[in-house]
């Protein structure tokens, strides 16, 4: 193998020290592992789903009760739930539906994506902290002892702003995704899917040699720069080389969980362009499916443990939900929501403009349904926690407050599942979206919810994530069982 030429300057044009270049590589802190308190809880994956609720087919209705809910009356959003009959089963006792979740964001709301698992406010177009998934599998080293860490998966779209991603590092550094589900298959099977023959054998470890000679060059060009630069570039470089290593542990090739069958890969030809504004909107659903199929076969497997999935809305004619080709505009933003979904607001809302908005919330949660029939289907559901919300609650009027907030699976047994619960009153009077007077509706900051999701991996915090007030990121939730 000729030896690599790479000038540091090109080291650093090729976005190698900010970790973007590589699937892979992730710039996260060196942080010790600690040891935590035994839970069943093993899996986590959060997924978000763009252009916030039509709440009247959403909220608490009137007659239901905390155990005792409808998800079957008509146009109900969250109708794929309990439907039996194209899931093979109803997921309703898996099913834990939150209403007053408040990102607290001082951002627009279709930036406050990033606040879902930081719970953090956007400085400068990005959080000031970690998300969730990333401490626990990173910092806490609960994905140590896996072949893949963590994942981040997309659809259409691999931009890292604040408003398009959901996993960040350490200060809020947006990490990459991947939106080509033939990528993130072959980042998570590559190295199992090697057929029992001598010749596939031999191939993958020349592949791997040689994987591992490029990383020991980029390696010794990196501790050569180091002493040259300042202290905020040499932190960069210390999360490189922390990417670094989470990229050899996939040329080890590590074994996957006993039993574990390798999925076929995923047919390219059924979305052969990928990338929004270019083509790729037609082939959105088909993509989503196969992340969804690739992301549950990867957990069963115990190939990874933390996901996270960022899926996109069905913007183009012809969709098939037959919606109008711009959903941003023409769905969210024409929402006009009656007091249920309009956080108090007196008023009636207009009901035509509650159905487009609903019809694309249940397309979402069909997907999130998909997910949990795959996982249950591989007998992976009852360990699984899957957090599913948006960046906001009222879409036409951009606001964070009361954003749909589900989680489902098992979780383990460490929630009581089943249940639709409304939660209190905490909002900071301060916050636009609260004015004393404005509205009768003040939400919980999702902080707590970050709190509740951590103890529950056994991870012994009781903070989270960084608002102006402590008030709002300190405690768990106790409503959550």
């Amino acid at each position: 193998m000729s030896r690599i030429q790479l000038s540091r300057r090109q080291l650093l044009k090729a976005g190698l020290i900010g970790g973007a270049s590589l699937p892979l590589m992730r710039a996260l802190s060196g942080s010790v592992v600690y040891a935590q308190a035994p839970s069943t809880l093993k899996n986590f994956i959060c997924i978000y789903h763009p252009h916030g609720i039509a709440a009247e087919y959403w909220a608490w209705k009137n007659g239901d009760t905390e155990t005792s809910f409808d998800l079957s009356y008509a146009n109900c959003s969250l109708q794929p739930f309990d439907d039996a009959q194209t899931y093979g089963k109803s997921f309703k006792d898996k099913l834990l539906i939150i209403e007053g979740i408040d990102h607290l964001s001082n951002a627009n709301g279709h930036d406050s994506a990033a606040t879902i698992l930081t719970g953090s406010r956007i400085d400068g177009k990005k959080p000031q902290n970690a998300s969730l998934d990333q401490v626990l599998a990173v910092d806490k080293g609960l994905g140590s002892d896996t072949p893949v860490t963590s994942i981040s998966l997309g659809v259409g779209n691999d931009a890292t702003d604040s408003g398009l991603t959901l996993s960040f590092g350490p200060g809020g550094a947006p990490l990459p995704k991947i939106i080509d589900p033939v990528q993130a298959f072959d980042l998570l099977f590559g190295n199992l899917a090697v057929p029992n023959d001598p010749t596939a054998q031999a191939a993958a470890a020349r592949k791997r040699k040689a994987g591992q000679s490029i990383l020991d060059f980029i390696r010794g060009e990196v501790a050569d720069l180091k002493p040259k630069l300042g202290t905020s570039e040499q932190l960069k470089l210390d999360q490189h080389l922390t990417s670094l290593r989470e990229i050899e542990k996939q040329l080890s090739g590590q074994s996957a969980a006993a039993g574990c069958t390798v999925p076929q890969k995923p047919d390219a030809t059924k979305f052969p362009k990928l990338k929004q504004y270019n083509g790729g909107e037609p082939y959105f659903d088909a993509i989503t499916d196969a992340q969804i199929d690739v992301l549950a076969n990867a957990i069963a497997c115990g190939v990874t443990r933390f996901a996270t999935l960022f899926m996109n809305d069905l913007s183009y004619q012809g969709n098939p939900l037959n919606l109008p080709p711009d959903n941003h505009a023409n769905v969210a933003h024409t929402y006009n929501a009656s007091p249920v979904g309009n956080n108090g607001r007196p008023g009636d809302g207009d009901p035509n403009s509650w159905l487009p908005l609903a019809q694309f919330n249940r397309y979402s949660y069909s997907k999130v349904a998909r997910l949990m029939q795959k996982l249950d289907q591989l007998g992976a559901l009852d360990n699984t926690l899957i957090y599913v919300a948006s960046d906001m609650g009222n879409p036409s009027l951009h606001s964070t407050q009361n954003v749909p907030t589900l989680l489902c699976g098992g979780a383990g047994g460490m929630f009581k599942m089943g249940r639709r619960i409304r939660l209190g009153n905490d909002c900071s009077d301060g916050s636009p979206w609260c004015a004393p007077g404005d509205m009768l509706y003040k939400g919980v900051s999702n902080n707590h919810l970050l709190v509740s999701i951590a103890q529950a991996f056994g991870v012994q915090v009781d903070s989270f994530g960084t608002q102006v007030e402590t008030k709002h990121t300190t405690g768990a939730l106790s409503e959550l069982g």
